[in-house]
């Protein structure tokens, strides 16, 4: 069985401040999951896919969408990891501060963050899913989104896959992975 990870495509979202209160970046993430995608340089796949797993978030539907034209699984376990201010105050930080800060939170299991604990048993039931509905001769795609990705691969290595190497998985990009023999 071969496994795709894929982060949608990249995002449109017009930010005219970049320095925000914990306020104001909670406002941007909500405007952020509503906000539609770049669909001017779709990619082409450069393999079949007999099943396509995808997030229920709407950008992530439109991505799999592109590649995948059959029925489409959609489910909340591919959604990205919930990021949120690690405090509340009027200070303005930078909006790439907040990200730092929000993903440093999960990482060390911040009570600001969604449980890490409860990430990881997310990427291990969906791929339990996957693992356990698929044969072993078909091509699987899942779209997802870029933190919950580095968990899948992680989960996936973990699991004897072999596949592509990514800190930051680009949008619209398709890393393989097989099961080691």
């Amino acid at each position: 069985m071969k496994i795709g990870l894929m982060r949608h495509y990249k995002v449109l979202i017009n930010t005219t401040k970049n320095w925000m209160s914990s306020h104001d970046f909670s406002e941007w993430v909500k405007q952020y999951d509503q906000s539609d995608i770049d669909l001017s340089n779709p990619i082409r796949a450069n393999l079949n896919w007999d099943v396509c797993y995808t997030s229920d978030m709407q950008r992530a539907i439109k991505t799999a969408e592109t590649i995948h034209y059959g029925e489409l699984i959609t489910t909340n376990q591919l959604r990205e990891i919930q990021i949120n201010p690690m405090f509340h105050a009027n200070v303005k930080l930078h909006l790439n501060i907040w990200l730092i800060l929000g993903r440093m939170g999960w990482l060390i299991n911040h009570h600001s963050q969604e449980n890490k604990y409860l990430t990881r048993m997310r990427a291990k039931t969906l791929l339990n899913t996957v693992e356990e509905n698929c044969k072993n001769d078909e091509n699987v795609l899942i779209v997802t989104h870029g933190a919950f990705m580095t968990v899948l691969r992680q989960e996936l290595l973990h699991r004897g896959y072999i596949g592509d190497t990514f800190t930051k998985p680009k949008n619209g990009w398709i890393y393989t992975f097989e099961k080691g023999r």
